[in-house]
């Protein structure tokens, strides 16, 4: 935004305005004045070419990675929205995005007819579906077509009062952070009162684009359905979660209940170095952005919103969306405005004679100087600095699914726009502010393989670094873990110890960069399973009920790990903490020397 920072960490703007944190209201609630910035600053954005790319990347992401159909899909939006506000804000620093509440349009005898489908607002559709009013009528989509399409109504529904009140009653976040594509042999059960679930409901409801996730993207409602989901999860994490709650709390590893792509401590995809578990960070309120109250009666019968009224007629007083001219109206027997800029007569929206004609008004120009959008799609890297070592060595055929997911670039799976084979060197152009916060010790392995420059290592080769540390990740033996503490060569895919998925969501992966990966690789994403389903109740190998029966669940902590069911270890989230917290027995069979991790017991060194 070409600030400047002074002490305190306050950033003034060239006009010596202060950037302040984004306060995403109600999008009915924006002043004439604050819609027509955000409008504005949507089809500066559109022009850019930046709200196609951010478009794409939802839809990539739809049909690959942990956005959708598991714990990770609430920390991912939140991650993608605030990029999308970010782009927005690089236009216009005044501009916030705002949310839609669906339940506002639940209150109409028809949510279709809301007045949020008319130009003045998201805009009208012709009779095949395509806006063609409103400022988005010229919106071609990223797929070339020349218009956004919508159904409203058609299927589906907004968002009722009822499915929020669910959320908020939920104790347990692996009611929030849902399972909610689980497979047999999860103990998880599909819940539709997940707000994965009922916000699908709102894209169906709308219809068109946003009917398929894969285009979802293309429509200027689905950035403000996302803020209010988005909402939603931080009305649950205030209400129902500690500050320390919010940033730690995530369900287990488990592939039987979802993809290993939502595992807590995997990269956030295309978002890395993010992972998963840092979707959950205090600082995105802390510092980003807020939001405003739901309205209320409590602001009048408008409710503060000349688009709004105060329903009287239907049990407590509550705000519910105005209808458009032709709308239905029927039901509201106190003398509610039920109608925007007319009255209902006979069960329609009728226009008055001091309603004005609808038109499309040209955009406003916004008159502070825009600096160029920077462009946040790319995502063609390799995820760990040995990827070229294993790929030399027949890896990308032998252990395709895992390779072709974490070393894209060396098993040529896609272009990179830098040069692999430059040894020392920065693949990301903001490599150099990441090594200055910190990122080369908390994001290890992404840095060392992308940010050898910056992260000042270059005195060794890649392959120096990596000869000796290849091995198939496919063949298992019996675990021998007396011989050694250090288990990077050890065969096969499997943690090494049954805290493992504890402290991944704790960081340890890139804070004990040495000991963890090597003795946590499931739970650190050093490798996905491929013979056994991780996270389950059942044994990890073949040999398990043999070593169980020589004593092994007694002697070998591997054995608690991957040995669940002969072992009789199968712990939940909660029990696994309070183990893990107090019994240091669980966390290797000789007696080593322990220092704390955050409250967990690993073996120092």
């Amino acid at each position: 935004m070409i600030g400047r920072t002074q002490a305190g960490r306050i950033c003034y703007l060239p006009d010596g305005s202060r950037l302040t944190k984004a306060i995403r209201k109600e999008y009915r609630m924006l002043t004439d004045q604050e819609r027509r910035r955000f409008h504005n600053a949507l089809i500066e954005l559109k022009r850019s070419g930046e709200y196609g790319n951010l478009a794409l990347i939802h839809g990539r992401a739809s049909v690959s990675g942990g956005a959708h159909s598991g714990p990770a899909f609430l920390p991912w939006h939140r991650e993608f929205i605030k990029r999308f506000e970010i782009a927005l804000r690089q236009i216009d620093p005044s501009v916030s995005l705002p949310y839609w509440d669906s339940v506002l349009d639940s209150g109409l005898p028809y949510p279709e007819d809301s007045v949020l489908w008319t130009n003045e607002l998201m805009g009208t559709t012709n009779a095949r579906g395509e806006v063609t009013g409103g400022d988005f009528a010229n919106f071609v989509t990223f797929e070339n077509h020349p218009h956004i399409r919508r159904e409203v109504g058609k299927q589906g529904s907004p968002f009722k009062e009822s499915d929020l009140n669910w959320i908020l009653q939920q104790n347990r976040v692996e009611n929030v952070l849902a399972f909610t594509a689980p497979r047999q042999g999860c103990r998880y059960h599909a819940n539709y009162n997940a707000l994965e679930y009922t916000h699908g409901n709102v894209h169906i409801f709308v219809g068109g684009d946003m009917y398929d996730p894969y285009t979802s993207g293309n429509d200027p409602s689905f950035y403000l359905h996302h803020s209010f989901v988005d909402y939603i999860w931080e009305m649950f994490r205030q209400q129902k979660q500690t500050r320390y709650q919010r940033e730690n709390d995530y369900p287990l590893d488990n592939q039987a209940c979802s993809s290993a792509l939502h595992f807590g401590s995997f990269l956030m995809r295309p978002f890395t170095p993010l992972r998963n578990i840092d979707g959950l960070s205090n600082e995105y309120t802390d510092n980003l952005y807020e939001y405003a109250p739901r309205p209320t009666c409590r602001s009048g019968s408008t409710c503060g919103s000349k688009y709004l009224f105060c329903d009287r007629s239907h049990g407590q007083p509550h705000c519910v969306s105005q209808a458009r001219i032709g709308g239905r109206c029927s039901g509201f027997v106190y003398g509610e405005q039920v109608c925007h800029n007319g009255a209902c007569i006979g069960g329609r929206c009728v226009a008055t004679p001091s309603t004005p004609i609808q038109t499309t008004p040209l955009p406003t120009s916004i008159s502070t100087k825009r600096p160029p959008v920077v462009s946040v799609f790319a995502n063609c890297y390799n995820e760990n600095e040995c990827c070229e070592f294993w790929a030399n060595h027949g890896e990308c055929n032998r252990n395709r699914g895992y390779m072709h997911e974490w070393c894209k670039v060396s098993c040529r799976v896609c272009q990179p726009n830098f040069n692999p084979n430059i040894e020392c060197s920065d693949h990301h152009e903001n490599c150099e502010r990441w090594a200055r916060s910190g990122e080369c010790t908390r994001n290890v392995r992404w840095m060392r393989e992308n940010c050898r420059l910056s992260c000042n290592h270059c005195g060794r080769t890649r392959a120096e670094i990596c000869s000796g540390e290849h091995g198939s990740v496919i063949t298992t033996r019996r675990p021998q873990p007396e011989k050694t503490n250090l288990h990077c060569n050890s065969p096969g895919c499997y943690n090494e110890n049954v805290c493992c998925p504890l402290w991944s969501l704790q960081g340890q992966c890139a804070r004990n960069a040495t000991w963890i990966p090597c003795n946590c690789k499931v739970s650190c994403g050093l490798c996905i399973p491929d013979d056994y389903d991780y996270g389950t109740c059942n044994d990890y190998h073949r040999s398990c009920r043999i070593w169980a029966a020589q004593g092994e669940c007694d002697t070998n902590a591997w054995m608690l790990e991957n040995c669940r069911r002969s072992c009789d270890s199968c712990l939940d989230q909660w029990q696994l903490r309070q183990r893990c917290h107090t019994n240091s027995d669980l966390v290797l069979s000789h007696t080593p020397t322990f220092i704390a991790i955050d409250d967990y017991y690993y073996e120092e060194l």
